[in-house]
């Protein structure tokens, strides 16, 4: 038996082996142009935004984030007119590869300046989480996300560091408007219970799944009316 199993082993090794052989000599081709390795699956490609999410997304998502004229392109490729600001702002308050939104896949939304990695996870986070979720939970697509903003130059409330939204690395969401002109809101309707509850709960831990940081009425009093998210460096969800 301990034969078998040390025979098994050595020829899953060799297997594994021979995988990577494989891949460290195909990509090479593919980048040289040789044949087409799949986009979705490829660590140094632009994220496609429209393209079912995987294992690389997020990779290429943080790619993106480096370059911020390949984040435009990838926002452009997915039909939103963008382009990067000039830097503005001061001190702690620069707003660097920042693009204006104004919508994302289907819905709209007030035209607000944003990074634009928040933008294309904005984007990602309505096209793959929000809507397939209206429809499922409310019967309805998503018209329209209602917000606070991005960018604001200040510290976080009480507490001396500068937030996120002093670079617009951060984003609030209010509430939504639904094809049938419902209004969904975070203040009135996240302790009502029924389907707007749970929509909103569900929600909110879309948003956990595309940014570092997403804090909803559960965090504290003063995101009773919204949920904020941002790509802070690190991680929570509450």
């Amino acid at each position: 038996m301990r034969q078998n199993g040390s025979l098994a082993l050595r020829v899953a090794t060799r297997a594994l082996l021979g995988v990577l052989v494989l891949l460290a000599v195909s990509y090479p081709l593919s980048r040289l142009g040789v044949y087409e390795w799949p986009r979705a699956y490829d660590p140094l490609a632009l994220p496609d935004l429209d393209q079912t999410p995987n294992f690389m997304t997020d990779w290429q998502l943080r790619l993106a984030e480096a370059d911020p004229e390949g984040c435009a392109v990838a926002l452009r490729r997915a039909g939103l007119p963008a382009s990067i600001r000039a830097d503005h702002g001061a001190a702690a308050c620069v707003v660097s590869g920042g693009v204006l939104l104004s919508r994302l896949s289907q819905a709209r939304l007030r035209p607000e300046e944003t990074r634009c990695v928040m933008a294309a996870r904005l984007y990602m986070w309505e096209r793959h989480g929000l809507q397939p979720l209206a429809r499922r939970l409310l019967g309805q697509p998503v018209a329209e996300v209602t917000h606070f903003g991005s960018y604001s130059c200040r510290t976080m409330r009480g507490k001396s560091h500068m937030s996120e939204h002093a670079t617009a690395n951060a984003f609030d969401i209010s509430g939504f408007r639904l094809g049938n002109s419902a209004v969904i809101s975070v203040k009135k309707d996240w302790a009502t219970g029924g389907n707007t509850a749970t929509f909103l709960r569900a929600v909110r831990s879309s948003l956990c799944d595309w940014f570092n940081v997403t804090l909803s009425p559960d965090y504290n009093a003063d995101h009773a009316d919204h949920f904020h998210v941002d790509m802070g460096w690190y991680r929570t969800c509450r």
